[in-house]
């Protein structure tokens, strides 16, 4: 910003520029706070969860390499760079940078050995008086020693004043000040992203929950005070912190405390610092500085994989040689290709069955249930779920062509229920998806696209008139058992004459005509109902044609349709043998033919024909076994 402003410096005389200088870094702050408080204001603190971990470990660990780097230039006055490596060879410069090392050694072991949090206040007041008095010894003594070299260069007479208050500060071009607009939005931003990443990571390192938005809005306010004083922007500090908390200054008076001595710095108490050694301050920020690092850059490689891991060093490494925001760009933008790259790998096929392991609700016959089971790989059902975008759809693509060439599949149907959403990128995979079991003569079903994808997809070219749409799985399964009947040529009639199903049921042609004799058309309520729940259960029913539905009825609710019953089976054969009320209601649809035995009836055949009841006994258990080894094989494969 300031280099920005660099004409408009040079053109003022006397103090104009210092002046100039202070008013743009105090609007800077003003813009930030107000930034930073309608952030805050309209919650938007959550965009700060993510954030992914490997980019705030190296924000962490990049903080505390710049503080262990800012460490041995407070010590000895040289930045360490390549170039400055070779004044290091002079003694007193080695003296310095060795005793703020064994200063940082001594504070790192007395921490870790006294969970006090007096323990650093008083080593540090220690050092301070011991090295004083040292100092002053060795001048008495007359040992040639440049203790300016050794302190802060701080003037007695150093006074600091708040720059609103000079009326030269409210007299400055203003109109200059907005050709760094550029600059002063870029200051907003990393505010923004320093407050969210430094919260954040406390948060992890505290182990507490932070309202980010709070935290927004907090810094704003601050910010907006600091600049109508003349104050530059300013956020939370993760080392300062971290450094109070391991101290034992988890309370506000810590803050408190902190914030009275600045203030009596600067109510001109500045000249104090002129007594502290360099190698104190120095050797404390090391401390910090490297266990920083140790943590977020050593330790954290046991809870990471190798290529999030690797993150964490390059983000502290970029960050020492171009910057804070070079870093965190490049961190993000990392972040984003190894969550690409992570996402790509999970499978979005969250069960791939058969249509004997997920069947529709329609009870068929025996035989039509046996032809299914028999061919059941014909039918692959691919339930999908989560978010599908390029590298997921492509796998999918993947394994549609496997399933191609090793099932040879007459339907697949694509479940979306389950799936979050769905990236106009991924549109080239289903496209291409479509293309191949058109290729394969392959039924393609899709189950309940929502609005969304349904447009991607026919945008895409992944949905055209020869792919059919269900809203519900349990209609696409119905659909695929028929066309799967439809291409084995199943030899059974689809509706056979109710003697010709009895007399293969029971094994014998007189004993069909018996129990034909017994029968009576069912009765149906004008509803088209043979039953309601709660009824009594008085009847066997056999369904010679059409369909019969099971229906869970829901006060106050639409009632929820449970099976639904083909033609050539028997219903209500349990609460019939069972003598217990109906559990459910038997609706009959449009067409349908259904006959009823009631229990008068069956009693008259028991005692007369024996043998007959015991054939229906027999055939009415080997379905009942039939179907629930069909539901058992469901079962299984949904708990896979």
């Amino acid at each position: 910003m300031m280099a920005t402003l660099g004409p408009a410096l040079t053109a003022q005389s006397g103090n104009g520029a210092l002046y100039l200088a202070l008013a743009a870094i105090a609007v800077s702050s003003v813009v930030c706070g107000a930034s930073l408080y309608l952030l805050g204001l309209n919650r938007l603190g959550r965009l700060g969860r993510f954030i992914p971990f490997p980019v705030l470990a190296g924000f962490r660990g990049a903080s505390g390499g710049l503080m262990a780097l800012g460490a041995i230039r407070i010590s000895t006055g040289i930045p360490i760079k390549l170039m400055t490596v070779p004044q290091f060879a002079n003694p007193e410069i080695a003296a310095m940078a060795a005793i703020t090392i064994g200063w940082s050694i001594a504070l790192s072991r007395l921490t870790a050995r006294f969970k006090h949090f007096a323990t650093l206040p008083v080593a540090i007041i220690s050092a301070v008086i011991i090295t004083d008095l040292a100092f002053g010894l060795l001048q008495k003594w007359g040992l040639p020693l440049n203790i300016e070299h050794w302190m802060f260069n701080v003037k007695d007479e150093a006074f600091v004043i708040l720059p609103a208050l000079h009326s030269n500060f409210w007299h400055v071009d203003w109109m200059a000040i907005l050709t760094a607009w550029p600059e002063i939005a870029a200051i907003a931003i990393m505010a923004a992203l320093s407050v969210l990443l430094a919260s954040t990571g406390l948060e992890q390192s505290a182990r507490v929950d932070i309202d980010l938005d709070r935290e927004l809005r907090v810094h704003g306010l601050a910010n907006i005070a600091s600049g109508l004083l003349g104050g530059f922007s300013g956020n939370i500090s993760i080392n300062r912190t971290t450094m109070a908390q391991e101290a034992g200054g988890t309370g506000r008076v810590a803050g408190v405390v902190a914030a009275a001595i600045t203030l009596a710095l600067l109510a001109g108490g500045i000249g104090i610092v002129g007594f502290i050694p360099r190698f104190v301050l120095a050797g404390l920020l090391l401390d910090i500085g490297t266990q920083s690092m140790w943590r977020q850059v050593v330790l954290s490689r046991g809870k990471l994989s190798l290529l999030e891991w690797l993150l964490i060093p390059i983000m502290v490494v970029t960050i020492a040689l171009f910057g804070v925001l070079i870093g965190l760009l490049i961190g993000i933008v990392s972040g984003c290709i190894i969550f690409a790259v992570s996402v790509s790998r999970v499978d979005i096929v969250k069960r791939q069955l058969t249509i004997a392991e997920r069947s529709s609700s329609l009870v068929r016959s025996s035989e039509e249930m046996a032809v299914i089971a028999n061919n059941s790989d014909h039918v692959q059902i691919l339930q999908l779920a989560s978010f599908m975008f390029f590298g997921s759809a492509y796998r999918l693509q993947e394994r549609v062509v496997a399933m191609i060439h090793t099932k040879r599949p007459v339907v697949v149907i694509f479940d979306f229920t389950a799936v979050d959403g769905i990236d106009s990128s991924a549109g080239s995979s289903l496209r291409r998806i479509h293309e191949l079991l058109s290729d394969s003569k392959t039924l393609q079903i899709v189950v309940c696209p929502s609005a969304e994808i349904r447009h991607i997809m026919s945008d895409s070219g992944a949905l055209n008139k020869a792919v059919l749409l269900y809203e519900s799985l349990d209609e696409a399964l119905e659909h695929a058992e028929n066309t799967l009947l439809d291409h084995v040529t199943l030899n059974i009639a689809v509706q056979r004459p109710l003697s010709i199903w009895l007399t293969e049921a029971l094994g014998s042609a007189e004993r069909a005509r018996h129990l034909i004799k017994e029968l009576e058309p069912a009765q149906i309520a004008e509803d088209g109902f043979l039953c309601r729940t709660g009824d009594p259960t008085d009847t066997l029913f056999l369904v010679e044609h059409g369909r019969v539905s099971v229906e869970v009825e829901r006060p106050g609710l639409p009632p929820i349709r449970h099976r639904m019953f083909g033609s050539n089976t028997i219903l209500g054969e349990v609460g019939f043998f069972l003598c217990v009320p109906r559990t459910a209601s038997l609706r009959v649809d449009a067409n349908a033919s259904v006959w009823a035995l009631s229990r008068a009836a069956y009693d008259r055949l028991s005692q007369h024909h024996p043998s007959l009841t015991a054939a229906l006994l027999i055939y009415t258990v080997r379905i009942q076994g039939e179907r629930l080894a069909f539901t058992s094989t469901q079962v299984a494969a949904l708990q896979r």
